[in-house]
């Protein structure tokens, strides 16, 4: 099974719709419905809710019915007018891999390298869904370029392809969020800002751009053994770690950051550019807006 580019279906929507960011978190389920407006997005509504532990466990879906039945609720309540939806498959179930691949490859052959050089690595090809994005020409070598490929879990994308089917919202995207989520708060730092993410849906730190790093550290585990693991990850210091997630700790975990690894650490607002209606979105101090960071993400991708 292949997905491409990060952007599984990118169908456009149409300008008199919104597309809705659904972030699939464990025990939560939180959206950001935006739409296009002269060049730029707006923000229109966040909203979040409690659902039954369970029903998704490491971003397997458990029970689809009842998933289902929640997700159509919310976009019901929240979203009528919504055109298209983006999901997100979670970091820790994707495998990045960059591979340097011949630069004049078209797209079938850079397919099958992609299929090698992850099988080269161990990947079980069959139980596996594939993407790749081109970074780039490889320094100092005009004929390569630089392939960040990725190997998500086949039944992890079949069970969201099935979720927006029975939602009747087309899927314009399905990123993994380790990937697109650092790509939407960097707009304003660029490259040279890490991201940090902390929260039930899994801990990651995004050094650079295509990046994503798993942690071990655990949230009933003291903020020293964070900055201790990360210390050896933030060589060199990157200009600006941002933090995001739904970690309740995250405004402490920025301050320990700030003081004990001496980095410009903070928990980012809203990307400049972004237009908003919501009241509710407008209130939102950074770190209670950090939830949301990966719903408004995928939205954004959604309009891309």
């Amino acid at each position: 099974m292949v997905f491409r580019t990060l952007s599984l279906l990118p169908a456009s929507v149409p300008k008199r719709h919104a597309c809705v960011g659904l972030d699939i978190a464990p025990g939560r389920l939180r959206i950001a419905v935006m739409r296009r407006q002269g060049g730029r997005l707006h923000l229109q509504r966040l909203s979040e809710q409690a659902m039954e532990e369970g029903l998704v466990q490491d971003g397997q879906i458990g029970d689809f019915e009842l998933l289902a039945h929640a997700c159509r609720q919310v976009l019901q309540r929240h979203a009528p007018d919504a055109g298209a939806m983006a999901m997100a498959v979670p970091a820790r179930a994707a495998r990045a891999i960059r591979l340097v691949l011949p630069a004049a490859s078209n797209e079938v052959q850079r397919l099958a390298q992609v299929r090698a050089g992850l099988a080269a690595h161990g990947l079980a090809l069959e139980e596996q869904a594939l993407d790749y994005q081109v970074l780039g020409p490889r320094r100092n070598s005009p004929g390569d370029v630089d392939v960040m490929a990725l190997g998500v879990p086949a039944l992890m994308v079949e069970d969201r392809l099935a979720l927006a089917d029975a939602l009747a919202l087309p899927l314009n995207a399905m990123p993994a969020d380790g990937w697109c989520l650092p790509r939407f708060l960097r707009e304003a730092d660029g490259d040279h800002a890490a991201v940090l993410h902390l929260g039930a849906s899994g801990n990651w730190l995004s050094p650079h751009a295509a990046a994503c790093l798993p942690l071990a550290w655990r949230s009933t585990h003291p903020l020293a053994a964070l900055v201790q693991e990360l210390a050896p990850l933030l060589r060199p210091a990157p200009r600006r770690l941002l933090l995001t997630g739904d970690y309740v700790g995250l405004d402490a975990a920025t301050e320990a950051l700030r003081k004990y690894a001496g980095l410009d650490a903070a928990i980012p607002a809203l990307p400049p550019g972004i237009l908003v209606s919501d009241m509710y979105a407008a209130a939102l101090r950074p770190a209670e807006l950090a939830p949301f960071h990966c719903a408004l993400a995928l939205a954004a991708e959604g309009l891309a």
